[in-house]
Parts: structure tokens; sequence; C-alpha cells
């Protein structure tokens, strides 16, 4: 009874060491972000468990005679091994993201520093600690060496179903590696995947990619078919991109002057900018012209600069409504088209006597 009473007062004590400890860590850590309070919160909870099974273990040894003390001493080693394991597994694992994530902080978009490599060799590494990890605290259990040497003798079978069966899985992981390393876009960039998905690029896993585009809609694909699909990158190299602002105006109107319309309110809209590098470095900084003789009308077209996707999106919308306010106003004329109706049979029909008198 002496035994049995120790145990569990030394059970409690460390019980409650262990909580007050965290507690402290916790409060103190709280300002780090929920990762930071959740690991200490897992380690916590992994260490009083850890202090039950003990206790239970060691509560085991009055009610068993000394020759089944061999066998207690093993399951406590094995115990306190993978307690060990799981420890060393959660702290390598907060390490490891608190580092990572130290790095993604310290990069900047605008000094094109890159922090799509440090996120997805996050999401990589901190897999292959847990993988470690229970292949480790695995060890120390005898079933599943057992197991383990069982899936051995099928070697041959189990790596094919094992093949069928992480295919798709490791098709994305490669995927995502080739993504890594051959960089066609990068955490945010704002890219166009297909035909017709444009958004920014918000972050890349062991499986997927994630787009944020403009409904605000986060779009999640699979980095194996990203991979495979056309993807046009506004910010690779040179994030400055051309507008068309397309407009077609009667065979009426004036033409020169609906030209320097189109120029003079692209010029002065806050986000064109300069081509620059492009051409020779006196080149205008709008330039429109006459592009095709449509059936109804002269189309124009300006070709407007700005610093980004965005900014370009906004400008067109703006030009489109100010470049008509400004047409209207000097009596330019946009055309709908016409369309010429021809009627067919319509030679009156001669009239009766019979009809006259039914009429009259």
């Amino acid at each position: 009874m002496v035994w049995i009473v120790t145990v569990i007062i030394g059970v409690l004590f460390f019980r409650l060491l262990t909580i007050l400890i965290f507690t402290y860590l916790i409060k103190k850590n709280s300002n780090k972000g929920a990762s930071a309070v959740e690991t200490l919160t897992l380690l916590k909870n992994l260490i009083v468990g850890f202090l039950y099974i003990v206790g239970i273990i060691l509560i085991s040894y009055a009610f068993f005679d000394q020759t089944v003390y061999e066998t207690l001493n093993k399951n406590l080693l094995t115990v306190i091994w993978i307690a060990l394991v799981g420890i060393s597994t959660i702290i390598g694992a907060a390490v490891s993201k608190m580092y990572f994530k130290r790095k993604i902080v310290q990069t900047s978009y605008l000094d094109k520093n890159d922090p799509t490599t440090y996120k997805f060799l996050n999401y990589l590494v901190t897999t292959l600690i847990y993988f470690v990890g229970i292949c480790l605290a695995a060890i120390a259990i005898p079933p599943l060496r057992s197991l383990a040497q069982s899936a051995l003798a099928g070697a041959g079978v189990l790596a094919l179903i094992g093949g069928f069966a992480a295919q798709e899985a490791m098709a994305n992981l490669v995927g995502g590696l080739f993504i890594v390393f051959s960089k066609p876009f990068r955490i945010g960039d704002c890219i166009r995947v297909g035909e017709n998905l444009i958004g920014i690029v918000e972050d890349l896993t062991l499986r997927h990619t994630v787009i944020n585009d403009f409904n605000n809609k986060r779009i999640v694909i699979p980095n194996a078919i990203i991979n495979k699909e056309y993807i046009t990158n506004y910010n690779l190299g040179e994030n400055r991109i051309c507008e068309w602002i397309k407009i077609g105006v009667s065979y009426d109107s004036d033409v020169d002057q609906a030209l320097a319309i189109m120029i003079e309110e692209a010029s002065k809209h806050p986000s064109c900018v300069r081509p620059g590098g492009i051409g020779k470095p006196d080149q205008p900084k709008v330039v429109a012209k006459v592009t095709d003789l449509g059936d109804s009308s002269v189309n124009l077209r300006a070709w407007v600069w700005a610093k980004d996707y965005v900014s370009a999106v906004n400008m067109r919308h703006d030009l489109y409504k100010s470049i008509k306010e400004r047409f209207d106003k000097a009596d330019i004329e946009i055309p709908f088209p016409y369309r010429t109706v021809v009627i067919k049979n319509t030679t009156p029909k001669p009239v009766e006597a019979t009809d006259l008198v039914a009429a009259s």
C-alpha cells in the first residue's frame, strides 16, 4: 500500500508540475501565434498521458511476483522510449516550423525574395520528421515489428499495391518539387491557369497549389494537374503589362480626334506608366492607331501600360467609361450594327367589286 500511495502522489505531483510549467509557457508564447500554443498544448497532454501510463505500470509491480518484473521492466522501457520519441518528434516539428516561418516572414515580394521554396520545404520537412518519429516508435512495439517482417515477406505484392495506391500522391509530390525548382510561378504571383482561372498564388503544399481568384474564392489544384496546364504568369520577370483599349467609331466620325481623345484619357490615368525598356527611350507613353475597317465601324486601339495585372484591369474599366463620356461630348459615335430588312411579295391585292359592296 505504501508503494501504491507513493506512486499516486508522485504521479499527481509531476502532473501538477507539468500543468503549471506549460500554463506559464503557453501564456508567455501566446503572442507567437496559434501554432506555438497548439504545440505546447500537445506536449502537455502527451507528458500527462505518459505520467498516467507510467503510474499504472509502477502500481502493477505491487500485484505481481518478481518473476514478472522483467516483463514489466520491458513494458516500462517501451513506454519511456515511445514518450521520448513522441516528445522529440513534436519538438523537432515545432522547431522546423518556427525556422521556416521566420524565413517566410523575412521574405519580401518587393525585394524579389521567394517564399515558395520555404513553404514547400516546411511541409516536406515536417512530414519527414513525423514519419521518422512513427518509425522509431514502431521499433519498440513487438507486434509492429512482426507485422513489418510479414510485410517484407510479401514485398513484391505490397509494392505493386502501394504503387497503384500512392501513384497520385507521388505525382503531386513530384509536381510540387518541379514547381519549387523550376519556378514557373511563386507565392504571391498573379497567374492564369488554362483559359479561365486567374488569381493570386497563396500556398504550395506537398499535394496541391492554392489560388485565390478575384472573387475571393480559394481554388485548390493538385500539383500534378497544374503542371500539365498552360500557365500565364503576369509577374514573371516583368510586372508591367500592356493593356489594349479597343473601341470602334462610325465612318462619319473624326478618326484623328477620336485617337487624340484616347491618348489623352489614357495618359492622364494614374495607373498608366511608360513602357520602359520597350523600344526606344523616347517612345511615347500611349500609342493609339487604326487597326482595321469593320463592317460598320472604324476600329481603334490604344496600347496602354500599367505596373501590374490588377492595375491594368482597373485602368481598362476606367478608360472605357471616361473615353465614352469624351466621345459623347465630341459627337463621336460608337456605332451599332445596321441591318437592312427586305420584305418580299408586298404587291397589294386587287380590290374586287364584291369586296366594295360588302364593305359598304
